[in-house]
Protein backbone atom coordinates (compact mmCIF):
# COMPACT_ATOMS: atom_id res chain seq x y z
CA UNK A 1 0.00 0.00 0.00
CA UNK A 2 0.75 3.64 -0.97
CA UNK A 3 1.33 6.11 1.77
CA UNK A 4 1.86 9.97 1.47
CA UNK A 5 2.71 12.88 3.89
CA UNK A 6 -0.29 15.05 3.07
CA UNK A 7 0.33 18.73 3.00
CA UNK A 8 -2.77 19.91 3.93
CA UNK A 9 -5.81 18.88 6.62
CA UNK A 10 -8.80 16.71 5.72
CA UNK A 11 -12.26 17.30 6.23
CA UNK A 12 -14.65 13.70 6.84
CA UNK A 13 -18.00 13.33 7.37
CA UNK A 14 -19.41 10.32 9.21
CA UNK A 15 -22.63 9.68 11.58
CA UNK A 16 -21.03 7.82 14.64
CA UNK A 17 -17.54 8.00 15.80
CA UNK A 18 -15.88 4.35 17.64
CA UNK A 19 -12.67 4.66 20.19
CA UNK A 20 -10.88 2.27 21.26
CA UNK A 21 -9.55 3.00 24.90
CA UNK A 22 -6.27 2.35 26.20
CA UNK A 23 -3.75 4.24 23.87
CA UNK A 24 -6.30 5.65 22.10
CA UNK A 25 -8.34 8.08 24.91
CA UNK A 26 -6.42 6.88 27.73
CA UNK A 27 -2.32 6.06 27.69
CA UNK A 28 -1.69 3.24 29.69
CA UNK A 29 0.84 1.88 28.08
CA UNK A 30 3.75 2.38 31.27
CA UNK A 31 0.85 0.50 33.67
CA UNK A 32 -0.01 -2.13 30.95
CA UNK A 33 3.27 -3.14 30.68
CA UNK A 34 4.53 -2.96 33.80
CA UNK A 35 1.82 -5.25 34.75
CA UNK A 36 2.71 -7.80 32.21
CA UNK A 37 6.34 -7.53 32.90
CA UNK A 38 5.32 -8.55 36.56
CA UNK A 39 3.23 -11.84 35.33
CA UNK A 40 6.37 -12.85 32.28
CA UNK A 41 8.90 -12.76 34.99
CA UNK A 42 6.66 -14.70 37.50
CA UNK A 43 6.55 -17.60 34.66
CA UNK A 44 10.02 -16.95 32.89
CA UNK A 45 8.34 -15.47 29.70
CA UNK A 46 9.70 -13.20 26.98
CA UNK A 47 8.27 -9.79 28.15
CA UNK A 48 9.47 -8.79 23.98
CA UNK A 49 7.51 -11.50 22.45
CA UNK A 50 4.26 -10.58 24.54
CA UNK A 51 4.47 -7.02 23.42
CA UNK A 52 4.76 -7.56 19.68
CA UNK A 53 1.33 -8.91 19.93
CA UNK A 54 -0.69 -7.80 23.37
CA UNK A 55 -1.39 -4.20 22.02
CA UNK A 56 -5.00 -4.25 21.63
CA UNK A 57 -5.41 -7.53 22.15
CA UNK A 58 -7.95 -9.19 24.81
CA UNK A 59 -5.92 -10.12 28.10
CA UNK A 60 -7.49 -13.88 28.24
CA UNK A 61 -6.37 -14.14 24.35
CA UNK A 62 -2.46 -13.23 25.71
CA UNK A 63 -3.35 -15.46 28.73
CA UNK A 64 -3.85 -18.43 26.76
CA UNK A 65 -1.15 -17.89 24.44
CA UNK A 66 2.14 -17.11 26.72
CA UNK A 67 0.68 -17.72 29.91
CA UNK A 68 -1.20 -21.43 29.94
CA UNK A 69 -0.59 -22.29 33.40
CA UNK A 70 -2.30 -19.17 34.73
CA UNK A 71 -6.51 -20.09 36.00
CA UNK A 72 -8.23 -17.89 33.79
CA UNK A 73 -11.54 -19.67 34.22
CA UNK A 74 -14.68 -17.31 34.44
CA UNK A 75 -11.56 -14.75 33.33
CA UNK A 76 -10.62 -14.31 37.01
CA UNK A 77 -6.79 -14.37 35.81
CA UNK A 78 -7.76 -11.16 33.16
CA UNK A 79 -9.39 -9.43 35.65
CA UNK A 80 -6.47 -9.59 38.21
CA UNK A 81 -4.33 -8.09 36.10
CA UNK A 82 -6.19 -5.54 35.32
CA UNK A 83 -7.22 -4.77 38.73
CA UNK A 84 -3.52 -4.66 39.38
CA UNK A 85 -3.13 -2.44 36.76
CA UNK A 86 -5.76 -0.20 37.54
CA UNK A 87 -5.19 -0.12 41.47
CA UNK A 88 -1.49 0.22 41.41
CA UNK A 89 -0.66 2.01 37.95
CA UNK A 90 -2.51 4.66 38.19
CA UNK A 91 -0.24 7.14 38.49
CA UNK A 92 1.51 6.66 35.31
CA UNK A 93 -1.90 7.24 33.62
CA UNK A 94 -2.54 10.03 31.67
CA UNK A 95 -5.15 11.06 29.01
CA UNK A 96 -3.60 10.88 25.25
CA UNK A 97 -3.70 14.82 24.18
CA UNK A 98 -6.74 16.40 23.01
CA UNK A 99 -8.81 13.37 23.81
CA UNK A 100 -10.94 14.97 26.71
CA UNK A 101 -11.61 18.10 24.29
CA UNK A 102 -12.62 15.99 21.45
CA UNK A 103 -14.81 13.44 23.71
CA UNK A 104 -16.82 16.55 24.61
CA UNK A 105 -16.77 18.96 21.60
CA UNK A 106 -19.05 15.01 20.03
CA UNK A 107 -21.72 15.64 22.84
CA UNK A 108 -22.31 19.51 21.70
CA UNK A 109 -25.06 20.61 18.81
CA UNK A 110 -22.74 23.13 16.79
CA UNK A 111 -26.20 24.74 15.99
CA UNK A 112 -27.41 25.28 19.23
CA UNK A 113 -25.03 25.43 22.08
CA UNK A 114 -27.63 25.37 24.39
CA UNK A 115 -28.19 21.68 23.78
CA UNK A 116 -25.90 18.58 25.08
CA UNK A 117 -26.35 14.80 22.76
CA UNK A 118 -25.15 13.30 27.01
CA UNK A 119 -27.85 15.44 28.93
CA UNK A 120 -30.16 13.81 26.40
CA UNK A 121 -28.75 10.43 26.48
CA UNK A 122 -28.01 10.59 22.75
CA UNK A 123 -24.50 10.37 22.56
CA UNK A 124 -22.54 9.50 18.94
CA UNK A 125 -19.25 8.37 19.88
CA UNK A 126 -18.83 4.78 21.97
CA UNK A 127 -15.92 2.98 23.51
CA UNK A 128 -14.89 -0.29 22.12
CA UNK A 129 -12.15 -2.13 24.19
CA UNK A 130 -10.61 -4.64 24.50
CA UNK A 131 -10.04 -4.61 28.12
CA UNK A 132 -12.41 -5.69 31.08
CA UNK A 133 -15.28 -4.03 32.22
CA UNK A 134 -13.51 -3.54 35.78
CA UNK A 135 -10.62 -2.21 34.25
CA UNK A 136 -12.23 0.19 31.34
CA UNK A 137 -15.02 2.21 33.56
CA UNK A 138 -12.23 2.76 36.30
CA UNK A 139 -11.11 4.94 33.86
CA UNK A 140 -14.27 6.98 33.46
CA UNK A 141 -14.77 6.81 37.10
CA UNK A 142 -11.34 8.68 37.33
CA UNK A 143 -9.14 9.92 35.12
CA UNK A 144 -12.13 10.57 32.82
CA UNK A 145 -14.92 11.53 35.08
CA UNK A 146 -15.40 14.85 33.70
CA UNK A 147 -16.50 13.27 30.09
CA UNK A 148 -18.42 10.70 31.86
CA UNK A 149 -18.92 7.13 30.54
CA UNK A 150 -20.65 6.65 26.95
CA UNK A 151 -23.77 4.44 27.14
CA UNK A 152 -22.80 2.45 24.42
CA UNK A 153 -19.31 0.77 25.66
CA UNK A 154 -18.44 -2.63 24.57
CA UNK A 155 -15.74 -4.52 26.28
CA UNK A 156 -13.66 -7.42 25.74
CA UNK A 157 -16.75 -9.36 27.92
CA UNK A 158 -19.33 -8.18 25.51
CA UNK A 159 -17.60 -10.26 22.54
CA UNK A 160 -16.59 -13.73 21.85
CA UNK A 161 -13.87 -12.40 18.67
CA UNK A 162 -11.34 -9.92 19.50
CA UNK A 163 -9.95 -7.77 17.28
CA UNK A 164 -8.88 -7.44 14.73
CA UNK A 165 -12.75 -9.27 13.91
CA UNK A 166 -15.02 -6.52 13.84
CA UNK A 167 -17.71 -7.59 15.93
CA UNK A 168 -17.03 -5.30 18.39
CA UNK A 169 -17.05 -2.43 16.24
CA UNK A 170 -19.81 -3.76 14.78
CA UNK A 171 -21.60 -4.31 17.91
CA UNK A 172 -21.46 -0.24 18.77
CA UNK A 173 -21.96 1.32 15.25
CA UNK A 174 -25.40 -0.60 15.32
CA UNK A 175 -26.15 0.32 19.14
CA UNK A 176 -25.42 3.98 17.74
CA UNK A 177 -27.55 3.57 14.88
CA UNK A 178 -30.43 2.49 16.93
CA UNK A 179 -30.36 5.71 19.27
CA UNK A 180 -30.13 7.79 16.04
CA UNK A 181 -32.66 5.67 13.76
CA UNK A 182 -29.88 6.07 11.32
CA UNK A 183 -29.76 3.36 8.04
CA UNK A 184 -27.83 0.44 9.30
CA UNK A 185 -25.07 0.29 8.80
CA UNK A 186 -24.36 4.24 9.43
CA UNK A 187 -21.37 5.89 8.75
CA UNK A 188 -18.25 5.52 10.95
CA UNK A 189 -14.76 6.65 12.03
CA UNK A 190 -12.98 4.39 14.31
CA UNK A 191 -9.94 5.73 16.71
CA UNK A 192 -7.68 3.21 16.87
CA UNK A 193 -3.66 2.63 18.45
CA UNK A 194 -3.22 -0.54 17.45
CA UNK A 195 -2.61 -2.24 13.98
CA UNK A 196 -5.03 -5.13 15.34
CA UNK A 197 -7.60 -2.06 16.12
CA UNK A 198 -7.11 -0.49 12.38
CA UNK A 199 -7.83 -3.91 10.73
CA UNK A 200 -10.82 -4.26 12.58
CA UNK A 201 -12.50 -0.86 11.52
CA UNK A 202 -11.38 -1.42 8.25
CA UNK A 203 -13.03 -4.89 8.43
CA UNK A 204 -16.14 -3.07 8.32
CA UNK A 205 -15.79 -0.62 6.24
CA UNK A 206 -15.06 1.93 8.47
CA UNK A 207 -13.05 5.43 8.17
CA UNK A 208 -9.61 4.34 10.58
CA UNK A 209 -7.55 7.16 12.24
CA UNK A 210 -4.55 5.63 14.36
CA UNK A 211 -3.20 7.38 16.76
CA UNK A 212 0.55 6.94 17.27
CA UNK A 213 0.74 6.41 20.82
CA UNK A 214 2.11 2.91 21.51
CA UNK A 215 2.80 2.14 17.49
CA UNK A 216 4.72 3.68 14.50
CA UNK A 217 3.17 6.06 12.29
CA UNK A 218 4.54 4.31 9.73
CA UNK A 219 2.77 0.47 11.23
CA UNK A 220 -0.43 2.08 11.37
CA UNK A 221 -0.45 3.37 7.87
CA UNK A 222 1.38 0.34 6.35
CA UNK A 223 -1.93 -2.02 8.28
CA UNK A 224 -4.22 0.46 6.38
CA UNK A 225 -5.01 3.28 8.65
CA UNK A 226 -6.90 6.66 6.31
CA UNK A 227 -5.17 8.31 8.43
CA UNK A 228 -2.13 8.42 11.34
CA UNK A 229 -2.30 11.36 13.64
CA UNK A 230 0.35 11.88 16.76
CA UNK A 231 -2.37 12.60 19.10
CA UNK A 232 -6.20 13.99 19.52
CA UNK A 233 -5.27 17.31 18.98
CA UNK A 234 -5.22 16.87 15.48
CA UNK A 235 -8.65 16.03 15.24
CA UNK A 236 -11.35 19.24 15.48
CA UNK A 237 -15.40 18.76 15.20
CA UNK A 238 -16.04 21.32 12.81
CA UNK A 239 -19.98 20.75 12.76
CA UNK A 240 -22.24 18.59 14.34
CA UNK A 241 -25.74 18.91 14.80
CA UNK A 242 -28.44 17.23 15.49
CA UNK A 243 -30.27 16.35 12.17
CA UNK A 244 -26.94 16.33 10.32
CA UNK A 245 -24.05 14.45 10.57
CA UNK A 246 -20.33 14.60 11.95
CA UNK A 247 -17.58 16.93 9.84
CA UNK A 248 -14.39 16.06 11.31
CA UNK A 249 -11.04 18.33 10.65
CA UNK A 250 -8.24 16.25 10.74
CA UNK A 251 -4.90 18.85 10.39
CA UNK A 252 -1.66 17.62 8.86
CA UNK A 253 -2.01 14.09 9.43
CA UNK A 254 1.33 12.61 9.78
CA UNK A 255 0.12 10.51 6.97
CA UNK A 256 -2.87 9.39 4.58
CA UNK A 257 -4.32 6.67 2.60
CA UNK A 258 -6.85 7.46 -0.04
CA UNK A 259 -10.45 7.10 1.26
Amino acid sequence: MTVSKPTSSHVIKTDVCLFDLDGTIVDTTIAAESTWRKLCAKHNVDPTELFKVSHGSKSAEMLARFFPDVDNTDNKGALMLEKDMADNYIDTVKLVPGAKDLLLSLDKDTSDPSKNFNVENKRKWAIVTSGSPYLAFSWFANILKDVGKPTVFVTGNDVTEGKPHPMGYKMAREALSKTWNYTVPCRSVVFEDAPVGIKAGNAMGAITIGIASSHPAEKLAEVGANFVVKDLTQVTVKENTETGCIQLEIKDPLFSNPI
